[in-house]
């Protein structure tokens, strides 16, 4: 038996490694004897060793000749053992390595590597002792011999390649579609031409995939390239292009073989085109007739070999083998190359496609799902919009009217190329260039056209509508916009320092609406100290010179300090809620708090609250004003009116009120003061202790909640004011006026009809 190994020259020199010395021991008790060191080269020791198999008692699958006792070589990194695994070849040379699929090609003169686990084997062998190899490379021969080593015996295992200097970048289908539907011009039997790219001159060199060359598009390709070539070299607008080579074998040339001996040179390449039945001839002839077609003297040769069933991941039978050529005007004589040119494999990569992104990163949307539209694509708004892009949802709308500024780049997305451009057109670009193959649908602009968004057939084609604006503004016109009434509704902004990050998503049917959700929260310092404290740092900031992140304001300013990982940290919790949210939307408002806890020990906490539906009402003298309560406080107005009797009762709201939306949202009622006196007949409001109490919410919430209005109860009607209520409503309206800022008079009566609010 001729044994690769005998080839090899002893080891002469120490091994200093005691990793290696000990699994060294452990072979030499496996094998009963001392082992032999050899060299393999580059650092490395061979040890030759025999395996003992267990063959199937019936005969091996396909008479495959594996025998009871396979030399193998393990090869031993001096250096890096055990963190680099051993790799392990067969030491037979008549090993039948052209009928197996899981062996590396042979590369340098080696015999081929066992592919031997699936995966990374650095990873494997991590927890494995030499003992485990020994063993593992047994089962991988007995599977052999059983023809169990293809997992799917149906389907064709591809070949296992290493040693590539570069890779290229192209859609298995599409390449398949020049020899199964002749998508290119054929320029000789079986063999086309497609245009690449290559993104950088420095570095490893790769090749994307850029279009087949048909008869149409022929004559303006050449144009194309000739008009990039002539830039100057140091443009960074400058396209790299090259002509890549398709060649293929003809379907009746069908080989199950396995050829380890994939060509490193020129008279290889022919060898390997005979055995394929691949006819190189034109394709020499066309590259030393029009050798100038390519500038650059490296290009990429794609080979198409049948094999008799479909590859395993992927839709043919047409296995790819991917070579690049170095050929130089030296090498050629006529329409010959008569150097014996170098070759080197190139790795293939399937081009990133939405439904691979989407996939990978574990959230199956349907591609064809309903457009989004966004709202601010700066700092946080561009880091959400390329969490979406890059799980696959690419069908976007992006509005803002900014431009990226030197300073943007500290917390954005986007980068120093990008400078002077519009933010939503650049991140536009941007998700183009992930997916170059594939019609991402982003659509980009400055702002929607004049009077667009107040029509309810703009937004008729969008799912959700993202407010990541930071902008107050447009806060207030996204929660009282009627366009939107189908909509589902978000909005995320940075507060307090740029440690709390908010988000508020509407419920069903837009209640409660952002600015419900906003009204709750500030609402909740009365009962929480860690929102207390925020609302108290918000006031203290307003107050002061300080230029650092407030509520509702943007962190655009280049004065603002807000370090990019806290934005980053924001935007992937909000960007991981809206993922789910557009899965399965919930019915309930819902508001999601990112706390980032900056102080001795960096922490960050995370916060839910699920809010249910306001109770809305309009005002019934003047229906323009809104009047939205807070859960819960509706059925307290009707318990007072019930201890009541047939008194009078009543006592004031607390809240928000916003001139610009004309809606005052009641977050909560002040029982009548011990003082007040009612009746059947009237109810006198009394002033013990209202006004410290008062103080309180609004010194609690930092100024955000305070005194709105009054209310009382008609236990036996009317459901209207009384002539003495609007004797009361202008008292009020001179008391209100005077206030900073001033307040509309807001009178609620309560029946046992119901509720019935006045604003004057």
């Amino acid at each position: 038996m001729e044994k690769f190994s005998d080839s090899l020259p002893t080891f002469i020199n120490d091994i200093e490694n005691p990793e290696i010395q000990d699994s060294l021991k452990s072979l030499c008790q496996i094998q009963g004897n001392r082992v032999k060191v050899l060299d393999w080269g580059n650092g490395r020791i061979a040890i030759p060793i025999e395996i003992n198999i267990d063959l199937p008692s019936l005969g091996n699958f396909e008479d495959l000749d594996i025998r009871e006792k396979e030399p193998v070589i393990l090869v031993f990194d001096i250096v890096n053992y055990p963190v680099s695994a051993p790799r392990v070849y067969t030491d037979r040379l008549d090993f039948p390595k052209n009928n197996l699929a899981h062996l590396y090609v042979a590369v340098n003169n080696r015999p081929p590597a066992f592919c031997y686990v699936r995966g990374n084997a650095d990873e494997w062998y991590a927890n494995k002792r030499i003992e485990d190899l020994v063993i593992r490379i047994s089962n991988w021969l007995r599977d052999a011999a059983t023809g169990e080593l293809t997992e799917n015996g149906e389907q064709y295992e591809p070949l296992r390649l290493e040693g590539y200097t570069g890779s290229i970048i192209y859609d298995y289908d599409t390449i398949l579609t020049v020899i199964t539907n002749k998508a290119a011009v054929e320029f000789g039997d079986k063999f086309s031409i497609a245009l690449f790219e290559r993104p950088s001159s420095k570095g490893r060199y790769t090749y994307k995939f850029v279009k087949l060359i048909t008869d149409k598009n022929a004559l303006t390709t050449i144009k194309e390239v000739d008009e990039e070539r002539k830039k100057d070299k140091e443009d960074v607008t400058r396209k790299r292009y090259y002509f890549g080579y398709i060649l293929w074998s003809g379907e009746d040339v069908i080989k199950r073989e396995y050829e380890i001996n994939i060509p490193k040179s020129w008279e290889e390449f022919k060898l390997f085109c005979e055995y394929y039945n691949i006819k190189y001839q034109e394709f020499e002839k066309f590259i030393t007739k029009y050798n100038k077609i390519n500038e650059y003297i490296y290009f990429p040769v794609i080979i198409g070999i049948c094999r008799p069933s479909q590859l395993i991941g992927y839709s043919s039978n047409i296995e790819f083998i991917n070579l690049r050529f170095n050929v130089t005007s030296a090498d050629i004589e006529g329409e010959k190359i008569v150097n014996n040119i170098s070759i080197d494999m190139l790795s293939h990569n399937q081009p990133l496609t939405q439904k691979l992104a989407s996939h990978i990163s574990g959230w199956d949307i349907a591609l064809d799902s309903a457009r989004h539209v966004v709202f601010g694509c700066g700092a946080i708004g561009s880091k959400i919009i390329m969490h979406l892009a890059r799980s696959g949802q690419t069908n976007l709308t992006l509005i803002d009217p900014d431009y990226i500024s030197p300073h943007n780049l500290v917390r954005h997305t986007l980068f120093g190329e990008d400078e002077g451009h519009n933010k939503a057109e650049a991140l536009a670009e941007k998700i183009k260039k992930i997916y170059p193959y594939e019609q991402t649908n982003v659509i980009h602009g400055t702002s929607f056209k004049y009077g667009l968004i107040d029509q309810k057939s703009t937004f008729e084609k969008h799912n959700w509508v993202l407010d990541f604006t930071a902008s107050e503004a447009f806060f207030n016109k996204l929660a009282t916009l009627k366009s939107l009434d189908a909509n589902k509704i978000a909005s995320a902004s940075i507060s307090d320092f740029g440690n709390l990050g908010i988000m508020y998503k509407e419920g069903e049917s837009r209640n409660p609406r952002l600015d419900d959700l906003q009204a709750y929260l500030y609402s909740l310092s009365e009962s929480n100290k860690n929102i207390q404290d925020w609302l108290e740092r918000e006031k203290k900031t307003a107050q002061s010179s300080s230029l650092i992140v407030q509520v509702g304001v943007g962190c655009n300013s280049e004065t603002t300090v807000l370090s990019d990982d806290k934005i980053s940290s924001h935007a992937s919790y909000f960007s991981g809620i809206l993922k789910r949210e557009m899965t399965k939307s919930t019915k309930d408002g819902k508001i999601y708090l990112n706390n980032i806890i900056d102080t001795e020990d960096y922490m960050i906490e995370t916060e839910v609250l699920n809010i249910k539906p306001f109770d809305t009402f309009h005002a019934v003298n003047n229906p323009n004003w809104e009047i939205r309560f807070k859960p819960g406080i509706m059925e307290h107005l009707i318990e007072e009116l019930t201890l009541a009797g047939k008194n009078e009762t009543g006592g004031v709201f607390v809240g928000v009120c916003n001139y610009k939306t004309k809606t005052v949202h009641i977050t909560g009622s002040i029982k009548a003061p011990l003082d007040s006196k009612g009746s059947s007949t009237q109810f006198i409001r009394g002033n013990d202790g209202l006004s410290g109490m008062i103080s309180s919410i609004e010194k609690s919430s930092g100024g955000q909640i305070g005194y709105v209005g009054e209310w009382h109860t008609h236990p036996e009607g009317p459901d209207f004011l009384s002539r003495q209520d609007m004797i009361s409503v202008k008292k009020h309206k001179e008391e209100c006026s005077n206030l900073q800022p001033p307040l509309p008079v807001f009178l609620s009566i309560i029946t046992p009809t119901g509720i019935f609010p006045y604003i004057f």
